[in-house]
């Protein structure tokens, strides 16, 4: 049995990565929405969620973005077993890094406002973006599902299995979107007049944000406190 003070550091632990779980998730959702809800106090409508980069939001682009990055870095996750060469830490890093790489190297100029690098090419940028994306597939798919699987390994089909790999298909096709979009350039014009990078970067990560909410547990804490709390009000 285990001392109190071994149950103690477990129990820290545990708290540890769902906060770090938590606060991915959170800013991940909250990102795109409060980019979205700029508009309506002034700040111009773009193209992409990066192109918020050069107005009034891009502080809170660039602060996101390094945030995400940050924990990221941080996270652990589980340890590999023998043999695994896929794990959360490495996965991690890569997104982590990918993360602030997007905030440190912006989209393409579109105004006469000169900030941040600016001798880049911005395939950097995209490079970044594109490994940030299919990273976070990667942990929804495939490490997520390994806190519960069948004894040989494969995925047990639990709600909350099935909720991973419905949020990392979504980003992958949130991924073939974009890449639909640079591939077919003629179109670009008439995509970019709705916002179609737009729309599908945001739905690639609140995809992500809410693989990372269920995993830190966000969902389940607040559906027993509404449930606590409709209690008593039909008491």
């Amino acid at each position: 049995m285990k001392s109190g003070k071994d149950q103690e550091k477990e129990n820290e632990l545990v708290q540890s990565y769902l906060f770090v779980r938590q606060a991915i998730g959170i800013i991940g959702f909250a990102l795109p929405l409060a980019l979205l809800g700029s508009t309506l106090f002034g700040v111009e409508m773009q193209t992409s969620i990066s192109g918020f980069y050069y107005t009034q939001m891009g502080d809170v682009l660039v602060g996101a973005l390094s945030a995400i990055g940050i924990f990221l870095l941080t996270y652990k996750g589980y340890q590999p077993k023998p043999g695994e060469r896929l794990s959360d830490k490495i996965t991690a890093r890569i997104s982590g890094l990918s993360a602030i790489g997007v905030a440190l190297f912006p989209v393409g100029q579109t105004t006469t406002l000169t900030t941040g690098f600016t001798f880049h090419n911005p395939l950097i940028h995209y490079l970044f973006a594109g490994i940030f994306f299919a990273s976070l597939a990667v942990f929804s798919i495939f490490l997520f599902t390994k806190g519960d699987q069948t004894p040989s390994g494969k995925i047990n089909w639990t709600r909350r299995n099935i909720n991973f790999v419905a949020c990392g298909l979504v980003i992958v096709l949130a991924i073939a979107a974009l890449v639909l979009y640079f591939v077919q350039q003629a179109k670009q014009p008439a995509r970019d007049q709705y916002n179609y990078l737009f729309w599908w970067e945001t739905l690639g990560v609140l995809a992500f944000a809410t693989s990372w909410l269920i995993k830190g547990k966000t969902l389940t804490e607040f559906g027993k406190m509404w449930g606590r709390l409709t209690t008593k009000v039909s008491r």
